[in-house]
């Protein structure tokens, strides 16, 4: 499974539980072998590939919740990384450190109970969060050191987030490789070697790989023809958009939308 490269604001925290998992941060490649735990502040470009059988969990919150009435000097500090991050991924929390354990019980219990409408559990998934934090905070988490914000790594980040805009917002037309490096203003060599360091992916695969996930939720959850959602997606070929399909999701579009109603019924 591979979950496309993005960003938001919010700040997101994985809980990889077991497998191996490759993540594309700020435009940098890291292999994880669970179990671990990576935090991932908010504006961050990052993706994740989700090796088969492999398991993960995470929570994605807004960083104000954090926020005080009064000034707290602490709390200023976390912010401004929770919300900007920077070009260098911070350590990732993994079992052999001291503090693992204790890091994993307080984002189990988070990500549990995230979704509770009840008052009383709302409050202690906010102060499980908070605790969470100062256990990070404590063990060097966010450091300066880690955190590594410069305005060059900001123009590169804001270069590809750009571009991943325009692609989002033609994706279903006919996007060439020379198209997105004069969008970037860049040789197509350099744009090759640019767009596949920065994301993980080649140029094509991204571009089939974002069709094939935006065409999957409308067989998903429509009853249009699933040739016409192809082409609707920017597939001309039908065999090649089958074929993909099949390698994504190891079957054919009309089993995945059979599954998939099948499963809403037993819901």
């Amino acid at each position: 499974i591979n979950i496309g490269m993005h960003w938001h604001p919010e700040v997101e925290i994985n809980r990889f539980e077991s497998g191996d998992f490759i993540y594309n941060y700020a435009m940098k490649e890291y292999k994880i072998k669970a179990p671990c735990i990576a935090l991932i502040p908010g504006n961050v470009l990052h993706n994740l590939q989700i090796s088969k059988g492999a398991n993960q969990s995470s929570v994605v919150f807004n960083p104000s919740i954090i926020e005080l009435n009064s000034y707290d000097e602490v709390q200023s500090q976390l912010l401004s990384y929770l919300s900007q991050g920077g070009s260098r991924m911070p350590p990732f929390i993994t079992a052999d450190m001291d503090y693992f354990a204790q890091a994993d019980e307080l984002l189990s219990f988070i990500i549990e109970n995230s979704n509770s409408e009840d008052c009383t559990v709302r409050l202690r998934v906010k102060a499980h969060l908070l605790e969470l934090l100062a256990v990070l905070y404590e063990n060097g988490i966010f450091l300066n050191s880690n955190v590594d914000i410069n305005e060059e790594f900001d123009s590169k980040q804001q270069k590809i987030k750009d571009l991943l805009s325009f692609i989002n917002e033609h994706y279903t037309e006919k996007i060439t490789m020379n198209d997105a490096a004069n969008y970037l203003k860049v040789s197509r060599q350099y744009f090759c070697r640019y767009f596949k360091r920065s994301t993980g992916m080649s140029f094509v695969d991204f571009i089939n790989d974002l069709r094939l996930r935006r065409a999957s939720q409308e067989i998903m959850h429509t009853s249009k023809s699933i040739t016409d959602i192809a082409l609707d997606h920017g597939f001309d070929n039908i065999g090649y958009f089958f074929k993909l399909f099949r390698l994504k999701f190891n079957q054919t579009p009309l089993a995945y939308r059979k599954g998939k109603y099948s499963k809403r019924s037993e819901n």
